[in-house]
């Protein structure tokens, strides 16, 4: 069948609704499912906007879904509405609204619902953790240096055999753990010249200075009544 922009929009609209599968959308269309698969295929255009419906059609779904889920989570309320139709007076023929009643139910929270999201983040945590575990890196503690350097010359192999075998690969490897010995004796070192220093400011004696000395206050004058130049008897 000849590609036709109207009905390839059909198709695209009803995927989207999510009203019907791919074969009822074909018969209600009157077109093979050879020919939507060939549309697909030869009309780049088509199948991009099939795919597309595909996933406007899926977060749809996930939405009301979480809509419906948050309301079994929560509780929600309930309404009945019963309507009460009698004869019309004046057209017996016809039915009229006597009274309309509206009944309200508070639905209370799912427990299988609760339970489902608890699950479901426990086993989210759990994936997490796997995850976590898997890029944690490898950490390998050895009792001697020549074990060590064994392993550092498998590591610069590519975890390949023979590095051993390989003078480019045990010089690299030697010559990275001259490095860090060099570095290692420079902060030993480091650490020995502080160390002296802090002995040496220990040893250093104390100075102590002699108490300064005591300087006389001038005597309060405990006759200021007399003239100056005389003095009481009791002195």
């Amino acid at each position: 069948m000849k590609y036709n922009d109207k009905t390839a929009a059909r198709i695209v609209e009803m995927i989207e609704q999510d009203l019907h599968g791919v074969s009822e959308i074909c018969k209600i269309l009157r077109i093979s499912r050879q020919t939507f698969y060939d549309w697909k295929k030869n009309r780049p255009g088509f199948k991009e906007e099939v795919e597309e419906a595909f996933i406007r059609r899926e977060e749809a779904l996930v939405a009301n879904a979480r809509i419906g889920l948050k309301q079994l989570l929560e509780g929600y309320i309930q309404k009945k509405e019963k309507i009460t139709y009698v004869p019309d007076k004046d057209n017996p023929a016809e039915d009229v609204v006597k009274c309309r009643v509206v009944e309200k139910k508070f639905c209370p929270p799912s427990i299988r619902a609760i339970k489902y999201v608890l699950d479901h983040e426990e086993r989210r945590k759990e994936q997490l953790q796997l995850e976590s575990r898997e890029k944690r890196p490898l950490i390998i503690e050895v009792q001697d240096e020549e074990t060590r350097r064994q392993l550092m010359i498998l590591k610069e192999n590519g975890f390949r055999p023979g590095g051993l075998l390989d003078p480019e690969v045990v010089a690299a490897v030697d010559k990275e753990l001259e490095e860090e010995g060099k570095v290692k004796s420079e902060e030993r070192k480091m650490k020995i010249e502080q160390a002296d220093k802090q002995d040496k400011a220990q040893e250093q004696p104390t100075v102590v200075e002699p108490p300064a000395a005591p300087v006389e206050k001038p005597k309060p004058n405990l006759y200021p009544f007399l003239p100056p130049g005389y003095t009481s008897r009791t002195d």
